[in-house]
């Protein structure tokens, strides 16, 4: 062979290594599929343990969005695609998972249930330059670590606290017992409620702290009772939630009850059995309870064979606020889209969507829900 052959030769495999290393490339600044037909999706999620419930119903939920999208057309032209990580609702699952997400090259991250999850991934992703769109963990803790491209689409604490101040109100309480789990949503939302309810002249009683999975909780029970509250806001999950809820109607307590976003679930009503009967909810919007929810009902049941859960409108909306916000700069640009999703207003199924300077919801989306006769009522208050 000649020189001048091999060395055309040379720079024939040089710019062929080149354009397959290009090819693996992000195109969003921080992640990227390598197909540049595809926007890839990485949603965080729990799929498995206790709250898989909510984790499925989000995941299921993205996806009814996805595939509308893609029917229509898709986003500028290109398919969007999910790539989901199971986070267990456990801080080391979700560190796990998320390092999944961003070797991935994903363009954009979604999700987040529970925020002690939550809060060990967003790091990475902020690291990754992912603009991450949080659906249902709502901590306060996820507002104060400042990452500028985390969205919450969730009411804060602060909008529940409220929520509860006009339920209590409502219905002349004026002496609250606090149950909270220790965790970065449970006990976020315990303190937000020991700070907010007393400048609204509503007493704080007591604050009892119950451990995740305790089977006997009669300790809580007694300290409540001889508290002498009138009202008790459980600020955990729902798989704890049935049990005090059962146990504070077994040990005698009469007053009335109420349960945080994390325990607004079907799941709620089916576990409590009898004693859940009257129990209050400061609940996200109910798909069942929104404008245009018939239909999305019926899509998703048709889909998946079963209705859509808590918090299926705040998943749906989050997937059509980055839709918009990729279409309105016209590309999938880091910074273009994160400052289109700070500047996004969206109306949704489950309200307005508009950001405050720290990237919290700016109008709350919080209703009020009863159980009675085994499913939720809406309360107008």
């Amino acid at each position: 062979m000649s020189i001048k052959f091999l060395k055309a030769l040379s720079m024939l495999i040089t710019v062929s290594l080149l354009m397959v290393a290009s090819a693996g490339c992000g195109g969003s600044g921080g992640g990227g599929s390598g197909n540049s037909d595809e926007i890839v999706i990485g949603v965080l999620v729990p799929t498995s343990g206790s709250e898989a419930y909510y984790g499925t119903d989000m995941l299921q939920s993205y996806q009814l969005a996805v595939d509308e999208i893609n029917e229509a057309g898709g986003v500028l032209g290109r398919t969007l695609t999910l790539y989901q990580a199971d986070d267990g609702c456990n801080a080391n699952m979700a560190t796990q998972a998320a390092s999944k997400i961003v070797s991935h090259g994903v363009d954009f991250v979604v999700g987040g249930y529970c925020s002690g999850a939550t809060i060990p991934a967003l790091q990475q992703f902020y690291d990754a330059n992912l603009v991450t769109l949080v659906s249902a963990a709502n901590s306060t803790e996820i507002t104060k670590l400042g990452l500028n491209q985390t969205f919450m689409f969730n009411s804060p604490g602060n909008h529940a606290a409220d929520t509860l101040v006009d339920l209590l109100r409502f219905l002349g309480s004026q002496s609250v017992a606090l149950i909270h789990q220790g965790d970065a949503y449970t006990k976020d939302l315990s303190d937000i409620c020991e700070s907010v309810l007393p400048q609204n002249g509503i007493d704080i009683a007591t604050v009892q702290v119950m451990e995740k999975g305790s089977a006997d909780v009669s300790a809580i029970v007694t300290a409540i009772r001889n508290s002498g509250a009138d009202f008790v806001y459980w600020c955990g999950y729902h798989a704890d939630g049935s049990n005090v809820i059962k146990q504070l109607r077994q040990g005698g307590y009469e007053g009335d009850i109420a349960v945080g976003d994390g325990s607004a679930s079907v799941e709620l009503i089916t576990a409590s059995g009898p004693a859940g009967e009257g129990v209050y909810v400061t609940s996200p919007p109910f798909v069942e309870f929104a404008s245009g929810g018939d239909t999305f009902v019926a899509d998703y049941t048709a889909k998946f064979g079963a209705g859509p859960g808590t918090y299926a409108t705040l998943c749906y909306d989050t997937m059509y606020v980055l839709k918009e916000a990729i279409e309105k700069v016209g590309s999938t640009d880091f910074e273009q889209v994160r400052d289109a999703v700070q500047n996004a207003d969206y109306k949704g199924l489950s309200g307005r969507i508009k950001f405050t300077s720290d990237r919290e919801l700016e109008v709350s989306n919080f209703i009020i829900l009863q159980i009675k006769d085994g499913s939720f009522a809406l309360v107008t208050i």
